[in-house]
């Protein structure tokens, strides 16, 4: 068993993200490709479009094997903390051989350069990050003039192209976080789906607003063999008026500077005098170069789960996850099945796994976490998902059912225990 790992969103589903899996198997001798999803919220602080469970099933249908969920805390940080959970995860998968990952910008060498020298130089790259943010330069500007001065033989040229894309930076984090664990598992970078000989423009990102803005064909954007459920899955999307309201409250009634992760005392105090009354004026309220809409949605969304920068500083302290949560498998995975409910350092939480998660403080606090996320996606929704694995037969025609009524057994005692992966 050669098992390829994917980090990913799939919020929705798309034909990069098919195309992704597609040169995974073409590229790799994988035996199986298992994807660490977000839940219900995302890296950009927003309500997943679809149910987790629902992304995760989709996943199953366009070739993935399983699905195994990142927690809420780690899945809505800042890249870093994104990518050291997922890679954390991925090694800790039974037979996790490769990591793979779509890039705008396919130089690995020159990935790896940028990454190597985050990780054994940070204490450099810390102190000219500050200096350069100090001067008034963007948190992105100020990233490719450090990264400029301490890899001085690579063309200032080369490093800004590279730092201008979304996906190169994550997969710099991901290599980072490789060489941090000594991880084996082998990066595989993939350029992303290409239309002929330019770039597509579907993003996750551009499907959803075009969706929101009632302004899209899916039939140009999702695969064709899950098209009809993801378009039936999406009605499902969190009511988004309702879900603002929410942020908007907790966030001018309960953020506080001193625990809220990610906030600033510049953050807070424009929050406070700007008063925002919509959404968008909450996203557009701080005016500093140094703080994204981005930033300023997951600050939002952590005050409002109650996610502290101590809360963050857990996957700091440990080098593993509690937990996993298994999303979606394929029904007749068995033995993969069976390799992942022996895992014992980061337990799959699933019913009548072996193994289960150690209930201490990190575990405890994640779990609460979740739950709060969950509620508030529910209640954004005025729906409630099941929050059980789901069991695909991808071997159905369109009038047969999806979920097979067959789950896969659960593991017996007799079943060959596998030690996971310690890479």
């Amino acid at each position: 068993m050669k098992i390829a790992v994917i980090i990913a969103e799939f919020n929705p589903l798309h034909k990069g993200h098919e195309y992704l899996i597609q040169q995974t198997r073409a590229l790799t001798d994988c035996t199986h490709i298992i994807v660490v999803q977000t839940g219900n919220f995302t890296q950009l602080g927003e309500p997943a479009i679809i149910e987790k469970h629902l992304r995760a099933q989709s996943a199953v249908m366009c070739g993935i094997d399983a699905v195994i969920e990142m927690p809420t805390a780690f899945a809505t940080a800042n890249i870093e903390v994104y990518a050291k959970a997922g890679v954390q995860l991925a090694n800790v998968i039974p037979h996790a051989s490769y990591l793979v990952f779509g890039v705008e910008d396919n130089n690995m060498a020159i990935l790896k350069e940028i990454a190597y020298v985050k990780l054994k130089q940070s204490h450099e790259y810390e102190k000219y990050l500050k200096i350069h943010l100090k001067a008034g330069l963007s948190y992105v500007a100020a990233q490719g003039e450090v990264i400029k001065k301490l890899l001085p033989k690579i063309p200032p040229a080369v490093i800004t192209r590279i730092l201008n894309g979304a996906n190169n930076i994550l997969a710099i984090e991901y290599l980072r976080e490789l060489y941090r664990l000594k991880s084996n598992i082998q990066p595989v970078a993939i350029t992303r789906f290409q239309k002929g000989k330019h770039e597509t423009n579907t993003t996750a990102l551009a499907i959803r607003d075009a969706y929101y803005a009632n302004n899209l064909s899916f039939e140009d954007h999702i695969p064709a063999q899950v098209l009809p459920f993801i378009m039936e899955s999406i009605e499902k999307h969190p009511i988004k008026e309702m879900f603002e309201s929410t942020i908007l409250f907790n966030t001018l009634n309960e953020l506080d500077v001193r625990q809220t992760n990610d906030v600033t005392p510049d953050i807070v105090n424009m929050f406070r005098t700007r008063r925002p009354v919509t959404y968008q004026q909450l996203t557009t309220a701080v005016q500093n170069t140094n703080y994204t809409p981005k930033h300023v949605k997951r600050v939002a969304l952590h005050a409002t789960l109650g996610i502290t920068q101590k809360d963050i500083n857990l996957i700091y302290q440990n080098n593993y996850l509690p937990y996993t949560n298994l999303l979606a498998i394929r029904s007749d995975a068995h033995e993969l099945f069976n390799e992942l409910t022996s895992i014992r350092h980061t337990p799959v939480v699933t019913h009548g796994n072996r193994n289960r998660p150690v209930m201490n403080k990190y575990c405890l606090r994640l779990r609460q976490i979740d739950q709060r996320a969950t509620t508030l996606y529910e209640i954004s929704c005025k729906q409630r998902f099941s929050q059980q694995p789901l069991y695909v037969n991808t071997q159905t025609t369109p009038s047969e059912p999806i979920i097979s009524d067959e789950p896969i057994p659960t593991p017996t005692d007799t079943t060959t225990e596998t030690t996971e992966n310690e890479n």
